[in-house]
């Protein structure tokens, strides 16, 4: 089994059904497969959550899906197939996935790597059921420019998202403002050493393109590999290490601006400990720390949620 099996079978064993998914995500991530579709900017990754508004590219503010089908699978049962995304399709949303992640789709701020940072109160007793449920959902004509436009933070999914679970689930929330830990990466005392600005203009070689322009090449071996970046910010290294940190999100104090050539290899020897895994990721030779920190976030609080009704 290599590591990143491994990996995911530990977040199975430590985490439950909701945190499995993530381990998902993060495999995603080392493999490249991911990151054209989960992947934000560095503002979209670490934006505060917040109401949606006209800050958000200046689309409309709501949106609801006009036709929704839900559909369990059978009680004990793991998607299969296209199974588990957080991304709209370009008419609407299709997933398999769980109420918890329904609930995170609609609520939680950034992407996957925020999820498990935040906070619930008042969960229901069967909110840990391990029940799969197939949403199929489509937006109206009138809004489907608007949809297929939406910025990084899916803001008119997370609209659509809140609809239906008010509407499907019953669902009464509000949020409490709180700290969450979080890590703060920060440049060394002695500087940046291992990031070399891309020449401007310059040609990036062939591999996984990043929404900010760069791309990252893998090379080395399954069990530890090497990960190359051309031309991108440190946005791009933050959104990575977020990944990797899975409980704690990553934000970037180092108030570098540029675009970089770099390299980061994973540690020989891996940790299993899921709050320890960006540590599998040493950025030390780039000259940045990682400070353990907080930061201002939300717990959501559930007043009142039920199963979700199928049709």
């Amino acid at each position: 089994m290599d590591h990143l099996e491994w990996s995911m079978s530990n977040m199975v064993h430590m985490f439950s059904t909701r945190f499995w998914c993530i381990s998902w995500a993060a495999v995603g991530l080392i493999t490249g497969s991911a990151l054209l579709s989960t992947s934000a900017s560095a503002q979209a990754s670490n934006a505060p959550h917040a109401a949606i508004t006209s800050a958000d590219t200046g689309q409309k503010k709501e949106v609801k899906f006009e036709v929704v089908s839900i559909h369990p699978l059978k009680s004990g049962s793991a998607p299969t197939g296209t199974g588990f995304t957080p991304n709209p399709t370009p008419d609407g949303f299709v997933s398999t996935l769980t109420v918890w992640q329904m609930l995170m789709v609609a609520y939680a701020p950034g992407n996957l790597e925020s999820w498990l940072s935040t906070p619930l109160v008042n969960e229901p007793k069967w909110f840990g059921d391990t029940d799969w449920y197939v949403v199929t959902a489509r937006v109206s004509d009138a809004d489907r420019d608007a949809w297929r436009n939406q910025s990084n933070h899916h803001e008119l999914l997370r609209s659509a998202m809140q609809d239906l679970l008010k509407v499907r689930c019953k669902l009464v929330v509000h949020e409490q403002s709180t700290e969450i830990p979080d890590f703060k990466l920060v440049v060394s005392k002695k500087g940046p050493k291992g990031l070399k600005p891309t020449v401007p203009g310059s040609a990036l070689p062939k591999g996984t393109p990043l929404p900010t322009g760069g791309v990252m090449v893998s090379d080395g071996p399954r069990l530890r590999p090497t990960w190359h970046f051309y031309g991108v910010t440190i946005g791009e290294l933050v959104d990575f290490l977020s990944r990797s940190s899975q409980a704690r999100l990553v934000h970037d104090a180092t108030g570098l601006t540029g675009r970089y050539d770099f390299a980061i290899q994973m540690i020989e020897t891996p940790s299993r400990e899921p709050e320890e895994e960006v540590y599998n990721w040493p950025i030390e030779p780039l000259g940045l720390e990682l400070k353990p920190g907080k930061s201002q976030g939300f717990t959501l609080v559930i007043d009142h949620m039920e199963k979700p009704t199928p049709n």
